[in-house]
């Protein structure tokens, strides 16, 4: 089955909602967490997913946390104030060179190095964050971390 997430936030509990396929999903927790472009060492290199990744993608619903289900193959759009990141993988198998990812609107799927999304309702906790690695002609490149809550 492929699931078809939208999940958004204006930043705190009553103004956040998930939704797949058209249904509200009551989750207890939306975990993302995507690790990639790096090199042998660790170290942060241009070429997102193709440089390998991993990644962990779930949803605990608050009627049974402990049966998690995957999100992908499917998509997801996170909508949080002054931000949107969109995943998609479609491949049956997940193949991580399906991947897709955009983040406000830009194509960051050779530049991602890492995407973490905790929305945790159980714990109260939340986290959220980007990594995207920026290459420089006469600079030395960076990698820009966006706090996104």
């Amino acid at each position: 089955m492929r699931n078809e997430l939208i999940f958004q936030t204006g930043g705190d509990w009553d103004s956040t909602s998930l939704i797949n396929n058209g249904y509200t999903v009551e989750a207890a927790q939306l975990y993302i967490e995507l690790r990639a472009g790096r090199d042998d060492w660790g170290d942060e290199v241009h070429g997102g997913i193709w440089e390998g990744a991993d990644l962990t993608a779930l949803i605990r619903p608050a009627d049974n946390p402990d049966l998690p289900f995957d999100i992908f193959p499917g998509r997801i759009t996170m909508e949080f104030p002054g931000y949107t990141i969109v995943m998609e993988n479609l491949h049956p198998a997940v193949d991580m060179r399906h991947l897709r990812v955009w983040f406000n609107g830009d194509d960051i799927t050779d530049r991602v190095v890492d995407i973490v999304v905790d929305i945790n309702a159980v714990d109260n906790f939340v986290q959220a964050y980007a990594s995207v690695y920026k290459s420089r002609f006469l600079l030395r490149d960076e990698v820009i971390t966006h706090s996104i809550l």
